[in-house]
């Protein structure tokens, strides 16, 4: 998940929708809601993401750009199956956390994008 959040602040970070649809265009399939609110909790503990529900965005932390950057140089958008997860076990075992989306936000996330997807042309 952490590869499918871009933005360093709330201004020009992703919203659900986006994250799941970046998600889907790198691992080709849809996230999962317990998968998403695994990951958050142990990327924020990591001070790699922030967010902010109310505003409906995630994005990387200076921490979280910085560790992107630098692993993801030169290697395209797929190259993150290379870079990311060695770089994440670098920082030891994941702290967990809880973290709850209200009911039905994650569904209406991945129902808009979905609605959009099937607009765009080789997506449905």
């Amino acid at each position: 998940m952490f590869a499918a959040i871009e933005g360093r602040n709330p201004d020009d970070g992703y919203a659900l929708r986006q994250v799941i649809a970046k998600g889907d265009g790198i691992y080709h399939a849809v996230m999962t809601e317990p998968e998403f609110t695994t990951a958050v909790p142990r990327l924020i503990n990591a001070g790699l993401i922030g967010c902010d529900l109310v505003a409906d965005r995630y994005w990387h932390t200076a921490a979280g750009h910085d560790l992107y950057t630098r692993r993801m140089k030169r290697r395209g958008l797929f190259g993150w199956i290379h870079a990311i997860p060695p770089a994440l076990d670098c920082l030891g075992p994941p702290q967990n956390g809880q973290w709850v989306l209200a009911p039905g936000v994650f569904e209406r996330a991945v129902r808009q994008w979905q609605d959009r997807a099937s607009e765009i042309p080789g997506t449905a």
